[in-house]
């Protein structure tokens, strides 16, 4: 090729650099041992843990009337992966904690006071709870897995980052405010709940 013509070796279809095309491969070939390994030292519990949560998120996609323990099943798992991130920046962030506890109550109040949570009804005659399709449960679940597990990957292979600050004030904010989404629809369900129950006994007295 003669010189000063401006024409590179693969603009003209010829192969790459051998040693560019090894870097290439060397990288590809590293990050999928990574991938291999971060996957195979994954606990066992977690893939059924995920697809519980696919399906659970799934079946909250349709209009739907259950019982009172299927109902909270779902809150009440995801409430407690929360706030089981939330409670472990405690010890070494304790600031960060309180600043995730506050999202927690801001979070609680606006998901309980919610255009969804206001859907929710209760069937007194049946004790039954009434819910209205949607993808949020299933769109909330699987943030709050992918967090968890981005942040456990993290840590595994850079454990110098839990004593940064920085690190853990995303993850104490965002399980807060996970956390609060679910306790704020758990307390409305209760709510309607025992409400409808008190209707329910008072409707045979009135009868009576």
């Amino acid at each position: 090729m003669p010189p000063g013509s401006g024409i590179s070796s693969q603009s003209a279809g010829l192969p790459p650099h051998p040693a560019l095309a090894l870097l290439l491969f060397s990288s590809i070939a590293q990050e999928h041992s990574m991938i291999v390994a971060i996957l195979s030292h994954t606990p066992l519990w977690v893939w059924p843990l995920l697809a519980f949560l696919i399906y659970r998120g799934w079946q909250a996609s349709r209009d739907r009337e259950t019982g009172l323990v299927k109902t909270l099943a779902l809150p009440l798992v995801m409430l407690a992966l929360s706030l089981s991130g939330l409670f472990g920046t405690f010890e070494t962030h304790p600031l960060n904690a309180l600043l995730g506890a506050g999202a927690l109550l801001v979070s609680a109040l606006l998901s309980f006071g919610s255009r969804a949570a206001r859907a929710i009804r209760v069937d007194a005659a049946s004790r039954r709870i009434v819910q209205r399709g949607s993808w949020q449960p299933l769109l909330l679940t699987l943030s709050i897995f992918a967090v968890k597990y981005a942040a456990a990957v993290t840590l595994a292979l850079h454990p110098q980052l839990a004593a940064q600050a920085w690190f853990a004030l995303p993850q104490a904010l965002l399980y807060g405010a996970f956390a609060g989404v679910f306790a704020g629809r758990l307390l409305r369900i209760l709510h309607l709940y025992r409400r409808a129950a008190a209707d329910g006994a008072q409707a045979p007295a009135a009868i009576g």
